[in-house]
């Protein structure tokens, strides 16, 4: 199996944490995306979306996380990251469509008005403006190009942050029942929740972990698994990490977090 990704970014952590909990191997290939090799035209025929990660297996190109970790558990079943009953399932599955929603395109935001923007600012304006053009998504598009030039005072930047704090409010209220997200085993829903539990900390925004004492207790018990090691600490680069932390000290006073009742409804 060949797998194209950046250790920095949350679906290919997500894909790599399944991979080391059922012990499978790849062939590595990182894409540098601050750079734009995922524009390159070998990369688009492979991904049209210009997004990582991407799975090569037996000839036949994979993508999308979700979906990527749901072919990993067709194929390699053992140990098995589905809980047993319908309902959980269920859950699980509703939880992953929440993250791919919902919370994924908030943390893109996000990350963009805080930890890759100073990085990008340092672009002559024309290689960056090359580069937000070549987004497929138009809204993606419009959204970067905001983001990068006003920050956290971008106004879909307090949407963003919102929307992201309403997935880790649900997430909250399911792990004071439950020790998992989706019910009483590992699953899934788990490792599709911790690259963005993880991103918080990266942008100095671990503050907002005082709020979900639940989630930040099953967060804990994440990270001492070997699979988090081999997948996240294993492939984490220090410079790139210390620079997300630096902009994000930089920033906090200026972020306003906003007050979340209630959580998404998941339907």
């Amino acid at each position: 199996m060949k797998l194209y990704h950046n250790p920095m970014s949350t679906c290919s952590q997500k894909v790599r944490l399944v991979f080391a909990e059922k012990q499978l191997d790849f062939e590595s290939v990182i894409l540098d995306l601050q750079g734009g090799a995922q524009f390159e035209s070998g990369y688009l025929e492979l991904n049209p979306q210009a997004v990582v990660p991407t799975l090569v297996h037996q000839s036949q190109v994979i993508t999308e996380s979700t979906l990527i970790n749901e072919y990993l558990e067709d194929c390699y079943p053992e140990p098995s990251l589905l809980p047993t009953t319908a309902i959980e399932r269920y859950q699980l599955r509703a939880f992953c469509k929440e993250v791919d929603d919902r919370l994924h395109p908030a943390c893109g935001v996000i990350t963009y008005a805080i930890g890759a923007r100073p990085g990008l600012l340092k672009k002559p304006e024309a290689e960056l403006t090359s580069l937000i053009a070549q987004i497929p998504d138009e809204e993606k598009r419009r959204h970067r190009a905001m983001v990068i030039k006003d920050g956290v005072h971008a106004p879909i930047f307090k949407t963003a942050l919102a929307q992201y704090l309403q997935v880790l409010n649900f997430a909250e209220a399911r792990l004071t029942v439950t020790p998992f997200i989706a019910g009483h085993q590992l699953s899934l829903a788990d490792y599709a929740l911790t690259p963005y539990v993880l991103r918080l900390e990266h942008l100095a925004m671990g503050v907002v972990m005082t709020r979900y004492p639940a989630l930040a207790a099953w967060y804990q018990l994440i990270q001492q698994r070997d699979s988090y090691q081999r997948a996240i600490n294993d492939w984490l680069p220090k410079a790139a990490v210390a620079g997300f932390i630096a902009a994000g000290e930089a920033v906090a006073s200026e972020i306003q977090f906003p007050k979340i009742t209630g959580h998404p409804p998941m339907t």
